[in-house]
C-alpha cells in the first residue's frame, strides 16, 4: 500500500514522495523525516514522560514503530507528523502503565462544577507574579496526559481535531476536559491563595 498521492492538511508533495521512496526500498531517507520532526515529537512526550532520558527513550522508539508501519500511514487520516504525535503518545501511555506511574486524582465534581465559568476566565486571565506561580503548581499537580492536551491546545496551538486524533478522543470529550482541566486548576489556584493568606 502506498500513501496517496493527493495533498491532505499539512502533508506536502514532497513529504509523500520521500516515504513512498522510503517504501520503495530506499529506507536512508527516514533521516530526513526524523531530522524534520523529531524537535516536535520530543516536547510532545516529554509533555506526558517529563523524565529526560525517558522521553528520549520513547520518541526513538516511537521513530522505530512509525518506520516499521510506514506502509500502514494513510494520508487521508492525518498530516504525517499528527500521525507520528499518536504514536508517539501511545508509546508514552505504553511507558507510564509500565511505570506505574498513571494515578488519576481527581476532585470532587461537585465542587469543581460550582465554580463559574466566568470565575475561571478571572482567574486564569489575572496573572499576576504570585497567582503565575500559583498556575505553575497547578499544572504540576494534573495527570500527565491532561498536561499534555492542556499545552497542545494552548501552547503549541493544536486543532482539536488533531489532539483527538492523536489521543483517540473525540472533539466534545476534548473540549469537555479543557473545561474540567480550567475548573480544576482555577479551583487549585484558590486554595493555594487561601493558605497563603494564612
Amino acid at each position: 500500500m502506498r500513501p496517496s498521492k493527493r495533498k491532505k492538511q499539512s502533508t506536502t508533495d514532497t513529504e509523500t514522495e520521500l516515504i513512498c521512496q522510503i517504501l520503495d526500498g530506499h529506507p536512508e531517507q527516514f533521516r530526513v523525516l526524523v531530522d524534520r520532526y523529531a524537535a516536535s515529537l520530543l516536547q510532545m512526550v516529554n509533555y506526558i514522560v517529563p523524565n529526560k532520558e525517558d522521553a528520549e527513550e520513547v520518541t526513538q522508539d516511537s521513530f522505530l514503530s512509525a518506520f516499521e508501519s510506514l506502509s500502514r500511514y494513510d494520508t487521508e487520516r492525518s498530516s504525517f507528523k499528527t500521525w507520528l504525535m499518536r504514536i508517539g503518545y501511545n508509546t508514552a501511555m505504553k511507558k507510564l502503565r509500565k511505570q506505574k506511574k498513571i494515578t488519576f486524582v481527581d476532585m470532587d465534581n461537585d465542587q469543581l462544577y460550582s465554580i463559574a465559568d466566568s470565575e475561571v476566565d478571572t482567574l486564569l486571565s489575572e496573572m499576576k507574579e504570585e497567582r503565575l506561580m500559583c498556575l505553575e503548581k497547578a499544572v504540576e499537580l494534573l495527570s500527565p496526559v491532561d498536561q499534555m492536551i492542556l499545552k497542545l491546545y494552548y501552547s503549541d496551538n493544536l486543532p482539536l481535531k488533531e489532539i483527538g486524533y492523536v489521543t483517540d478522543r473525540t472533539d466534545t470529550y476534548l473540549q469537555s476536559r479543557l473545561q474540567w482541566i480550567r475548573k480544576k486548576l482555577a479551583r487549585t489556584i484558590q486554595t493555594f491563595e487561601k493558605n497563603d493568606q494564612r
